[in-house]
């Protein structure tokens, strides 16, 4: 747990945005990277799936608590959807790597002194409890926490119930039974700390056990937004040499089209994508298809970006107050490399007699779409056909103000369906609400798996409520009969 007191003269967070200088080479303060990764006392839980890591540069002379302050920001974003009191570092007990303690009173002071207690003892020790796990790869100088969540002291505290995911399956239908009975008692019953050292178990980390894991090689292309909107693919020099990235052998999840797997990428944990089925059957796409539907993703990622600058630079022309913290993810287009005489990864599903046959009538790639690594849980705004107003959420109706413009920008030929997002925290700490696999439909219907064409397009212009954003922007239903009227002039036609 985190003393209160501070160094004489430290800076003091207001607000949760840290004051204290940047450091160079010229005297001022040195930055350190801090990456704190969740934990519980019980590898069961989904607690490390579900808040994910947290990571950011800070001056040496930056307090502990304003530190693990600034950072429990990101776990907030997520825990407090499912409980009514946000984590403070009093709710987190410190680690270093390998289930190593840290040094009594060490989070008292600076982020600065913290670093050197730990580097004298532990700096050149083999096991590298200050780095992390050997496939992350952080900037030095760095130190890498595992933040033990306090369950009981959190509950006993703030009188709120943790969320569901820091518990295991039998403590939850454990909690449920006392609650029908009336008799609530605490789900954890005793925190780490109170256990004897003896049964001290293994912490589970972001990046999990390594066995399970397989080492893959990438080229990546550049994927560039023109400023009419028209994305552009350069491919990589298949001559270049390739980069190692950590590929999961098996997946961490699948949605109805693809399988999500953890990835290592310089160091830093992404997903890495691949479809799976699009309609005829698991496992049975073709490479040249996954490439196809892949490259469609991508496009549509990458114009939604571009929109989404569009739409920001558009609200505050207007002066339209809208939720800025929605981003669209990060992403990569990755060509895995196999060479002479090495087989496709196990994660591919794809077997060497295979990726052999489409490479000799095709020379087809086998294509990954990368996104870095965010929260596990999802917030959906709207569905394929369905485009819920959301007028008493900001994040909500600002949503379904972009899908509105979005329609108007691109002359009625595209309408975003699908949007959901996930929760980040950008380089400066900032939460993001980050948008991921959305779909469009499109008048020729061609620009992925999802696309209705022109029928979608109708169901959301026969649906779409506007909402103050909407008039705000300039945007109205007005034109929206008319489009309805010109395609239902287009049928009756068809059917003569």
């Amino acid at each position: 747990m985190f003393a209160r007191t501070l160094q004489k003269g430290s800076l003091k967070s207001s607000g949760g945005t840290l004051s204290a200088p940047i450091g160079n080479a010229k005297g001022m303060a040195r930055q350190i990277t801090v990456y704190l990764v969740p934990a519980t006392s019980n590898t069961r839980t989904d607690a490390s799936r579900m808040l994910g890591n947290a990571t950011r540069a800070f001056p040496e002379d930056t307090p502990m608590e304003d530190v693990m302050t600034h950072l429990l920001r990101h776990w907030n974003l997520d825990w407090e959807k499912d409980s009514a009191e946000s984590l403070t570092p009093e709710h987190i007990s410190l680690r270093l790597f390998g289930n190593v303690g840290i040094q009594p009173h060490s989070t008292a002071g600076s982020l600065g002194n913290f670093f050197s207690i730990h580097d004298r003892i532990y700096g050149n020790n083999p096991k590298k409890m200050l780095q992390g796990p050997p496939t992350l790869k952080l900037p030095s100088p760095a130190i890498y926490l595992e933040g033990l969540i306090l369950v009981k002291e959190y509950e006993d505290q703030t009188g709120a119930q943790a969320p569901y995911f820091v518990h295991t399956e039998k403590e939850i239908r454990k909690r449920k039974l006392s609650a029908t009975t009336g008799n609530v008692t605490s789900v954890v019953k005793r925190t780490r700390s109170q256990l004897p050292s003896h049964v001290f178990t293994p912490l589970r980390s972001e990046i999990g056990d390594l066995p399970g894991f397989s080492k893959v090689l990438f080229l990546f292309a550049t994927v560039s937004v023109a400023r009419d909107g028209a994305v552009n693919i350069i491919w990589p020099d298949f001559t270049a040499t390739p980069v190692a990235c950590t590929l999961q052998d098996t997946p961490l999840g699948q949605g109805k089209t693809k399988k999500v797997f953890k990835a290592i990428y310089d160091g830093m944990p992404w997903v890495a994508k691949r479809f799976f089925d699009i309609g005829t059957g698991e496992e049975q796409v073709e490479i040249h298809e996954n490439s196809k539907f892949l490259i469609q993703e991508i496009t549509r990622l990458a114009k939604s970006g571009y929109y989404l600058e569009h739409f920001v630079a558009e609200a505050k022309q207007r002066g339209v107050s809208i939720d800025e913290t929605i981003s669209v993810t990060d992403f990569k287009l990755g060509i895995e490399v196999v060479q002479d005489g090495a087989s496709p990864s196990l994660a591919s599903g794809v077997s060497l007699d295979r990726y052999q046959d489409a490479n000799t009538n095709s020379n087809s790639k086998l294509l990954w779409l990368f996104e870095p690594r965010r929260s596990a849980r999802v917030d959906h705004w709207s569905g394929t056909n369905d485009y819920p107003a959301w007028h008493h959420k900001k994040l909500g109706s600002t949503l379904n103000a972009f899908t509105h413009y979005v329609y108007h920008l691109t002359q009625e030929s595209i309408v975003l369906a699908d949007l959901q997002t996930s929760t980040a925290v950008n380089e400066h700490g900032d939460g993001l609400n980050v948008l991921f696999d959305m779909m469009t439909h499109t008048s020729n219907g061609a620009s992925g798996v999802g696309d209705h064409g022109q029928e979608g397009i109708d169901t959301f212009v026969q649906s779409h409520e506007c909402v103050d954003r909407c008039d705000g922007l300039g945007l109205s239903k007005e034109g929206f009969t008319k489009a309805l009227k010109e395609s239902g002039e287009s049928d009756e036609e068809e059917e003569d």
